[in-house]
């Protein structure tokens, strides 16, 4: 009975640090509409304050507490003052987008100073040891955890929900211009709030400093619980996050009795579970309605250019000649990471919907192509196609449930559930070679011709990847295409002439995913092997820089995206090991003042000569805020 209770109270400990790092990302997007990816990274630079000042200035666990709640939220005030403050009028999709690239930034930089610690140093004589609680003995230090992190969850209800600066707050972000008309300062008060919120995920990381190992990427697994936390509690609701925070810590505890490797898929099936029982979370959150979708510099005009026979045969004629410009492999990668880039931005430039899960579908058929070549022996061809089928017949199953959700909401769940993909592929290391990846996957021979020359290989690829670019241009130019364009400008006006908006939606993303998954299977015939970075949530993001590089919309885009970011890639590569750091200021440059991508610049232009004209960043603006 006591071992019971043990784990019970590790899990509410672990459910601590949770509904302390859930709860602040609550508060930035339920008041102030941002999505911050980089929360996982404020968690990791508060426990290395924590670290860095006892280790070498001598501080107490106490005053390293508030320096990390102190340091964590002025560097978050920074980030928001400079950054994400500029993109409030734009769809969340951008803060999320911009986060992500501060989050490789901010990682890589510490992983050039700091490498994986301890800081059991920090706890002081009064917290050491244990505690007999009537049943068991339990560590003094983690029943301060638990209590720390219960006071602070019930402190920012009370402030938020019962004070006048509470209800500050809320006018700051609900009606900004009415509260400056009666002297309010919304910039203080905004950037007040994401003080607090990036100073909970400091104070949560310097109270996991003294339990848990400190390393540059500890952000990462808890910034994936968190989110899958927030989207099963209410995407902005406080009580729903801190609630889903604790019995995620319960139940992950108790499931690791049974089967430890559960202890980390759990959260996500629980996040699933609630999202097909109650779609809107535990709590009802915020209500996204009426946010704005993102655009696209795309008029009919120059659609019908990017579109045409003529720009298609040019594409394909560069893309024959890539493999005698750069290395075949290289080439390969460039147009197969291009075509995941396109699965994606078939959704996100057509559908309105940013997805964050390419590496499940990517990954997944990367995965069942290998094992099916590798431990089964079917040819390569077969292989391939098996793996193609699989893994968009998982992307239909669970499209039934993601396709509920749009705005940040779908983001959040494509997320989550390509983290599930990335355990249940971690957890067959028998077949898929886990963390030492999947090996021997032989490309072996079609019709007679061997496949092992890489030149051949990519003209292989280029057959596959033109005839989906072929079937994109076939989907937008259908009925559907229009359908699904509808639904993405004006949901409700579909509704009301008889379209099912819902099908439209679990259509797009079986479609993306089939797009993506061609890819996939290629990419590991291409390197004959696998690891799971192709499951990794970077794996994910990766499209989307690709994406919105090129050009989002313009069809040739993410091709042209992904060729930079490779060619990029690999001469970094000889030169630094910050690869991660290029590619986030890349990102960061991409969101702030290149959205429209090398493409879509020329999109934009011609579209500004053209009839319809074209959408200026003024414009752009000012369409958003009158839709507030």
């Amino acid at each position: 009975m006591s071992f019971y209770a043990v784990q019970i109270f590790n899990g509410l400990v672990n459910g601590g640090f949770i509904a302390l790092m859930s709860l602040g990302l609550s508060i930035v997007f339920g008041l102030m509409r941002v999505v911050n990816f980089a929360h996982g990274a404020m968690y990791m630079l508060g426990a290395f304050v924590a670290f860095i000042g006892g280790q070498f200035f001598g501080v107490s666990l106490w005053l390293a507490l508030i320096l990390a709640w102190v340091l964590v939220g002025g560097f978050g005030v920074i980030l928001e003052r400079l950054l994400l403050s500029r993109l409030y009028r734009l769809d969340p999709a951008y803060n999320l987008l911009l986060t992500f690239g501060l989050t490789l930034i901010i990682e890589d930089l510490m992983r050039s100073f700091f490498a994986t610690t301890g800081g059991q140093f920090l706890v002081p004589h009064v917290l050491s040891g244990a505690v007999y609680l009537g049943f068991t003995f339990y560590p003094k230090y983690r029943l301060f955890v638990l209590a720390v992190s219960v006071l602070v969850c019930l402190a920012a209800w009370f402030v938020l929900e019962q004070t006048r600066a509470g209800a500050l707050v809320r006018a700051a972000t609900e009606r900004p211009d009415l509260l400056k008309c009666f002297g309010g300062n919304v910039p203080r008060l905004i950037s007040g709030t994401f003080f607090c919120a990036a100073g909970l995920a400091g104070l949560a990381g310097a109270l996991a400093a003294p339990i848990r190992s400190i390393s540059p990427f500890m952000g990462q697994e808890m910034i994936a619980l968190t989110f899958a936390v927030v989207v099963a509690g209410g995407m902005g609701s406080i009580a729903g996050s801190v609630l889903m925070g604790f019995i995620v810590g319960v139940m992950s505890a108790l499931a690791a009795i049974w089967y430890p490797p559960a202890a980390v898929a759990i959260t996500y099936i629980i996040m699933l579970v609630v999202l097909v029982v109650r779609p809107g979370g535990i709590f009802r959150g915020v209500d996204i309605s009426n946010f704005p979708l993102h655009y696209t510099p795309m008029t009919d005009r120059v659609r019908r250019i990017f579109l045409s026979p003529g720009l298609s045969v040019a594409a394909l004629a560069v893309a024959a000649l890539l493999p005698w410009i750069v290395y075949p492999v290289v080439a390969t990668d460039i147009i197969l990471w291009g075509l995941c880039a396109l699965g994606f931005d078939l959704l996100f430039a057509f559908a309105g919907l940013l997805s964050f899960g390419q590496a499940a579908y990517w990954g997944a058929a990367a995965y069942i192509t290998g094992v099916l070549v590798s431990h089964f022996g079917l040819p390569a061809w077969s292989g391939f196609l098996l793996g193609v089928v699989g893994s968009t017949a998982i992307s239909i199953v669970f499209g039934f449930i993601i396709a509920q959700k749009k705005g940040i909401y779908f983001s959040m769940i494509t997320f989550a559930f390509a983290e599930i993909v990335y355990f249940v592929v971690n957890q067959f290391a028998a077949y898929t070679g886990g963390e030492d990846g999947l090996h021997d996957v032989f490309r072996g021979s079609l019709f007679g011709i061997s496949l092992a020359n890489d030149r051949v290989f990519y003209y292989l690829a280029l057959f596959f990847v033109a005839l989906m670019v072929a079937f994109v241009f076939r989907i937008l130019k259908s009925p559907y295409g229009m359908s699904l364009v509808g639904a993405r400008e004006n949901e409700r006006r579909m509704l009301s002439v008889g379209y099912n908006v819902y099908f439209i939606r679990v259509q797009a993303y079986a479609l993306s995913a089939f797009i993506i998954s061609v890819a996939g299977a290629l990419y590991v015939l291409n390197h004959q092997f696998i690891s799971l970075e192709a499951v990794y949530w970077r794996a994910s993001g990766e499209p989307v820089m690709m994406t919105l590089l090129g050009g989002a919309g313009t069809i040739f885009g993410p091709f042209v995206g992904a060729g930079v970011v490779l060619l990029m890639r690999n001469t970094l590569s000889t030169i630094t090991d910050s690869g991660s750091l290029v590619l986030g200021c890349l990102f960061v440059v991409i969101v702030m003042v290149f959205r429209r991508g090398i493409l879509g610049e020329l999109v934009h232009y011609l579209g500004h000569r053209g009839r319809g004209g074209g959408i200026t960043p003024a414009a752009e603006t000012k369409r958003v805020s009158s839709a507030h």
